[in-house]
């Protein structure tokens, strides 16, 4: 026998179902470029996030393995190579 939910649990669901139904809708209205730019935004926040809990425990990653979280600049034109490659 499924267990009855209280009212205010009740509501809570009906208006997080009624979000996701409104958000997808949204979400498939917008152009490619903006979704790609939403999805590269969430990607960046959930990595900072990781990071710094990561450096709270002590822990870091190694300052030549290009995880700063900073986007990295493209070498500029006729810049030598990388030393490391």
């Amino acid at each position: 026998m499924a267990q009855e939910q209280s009212e205010p649990a009740r509501v809570v669901l009906m208006v997080a179902d009624v979000a996701v139904r409104v958000g997808r809708r949204v979400w498939g209205t917008l152009p490619t470029k903006i979704k790609k730019g939403l999805e590269d935004r969430a990607f960046y926040v959930i990595f900072q996030k990781t990071r710094v809990e990561n450096d709270a425990y002590g822990w870091r990653p190694p300052p030549d393995s290009g995880g700063g979280g900073l986007p990295e600049s493209p070498p500029a034109a006729g810049a030598p190579p990388d030393a490391r490659e």
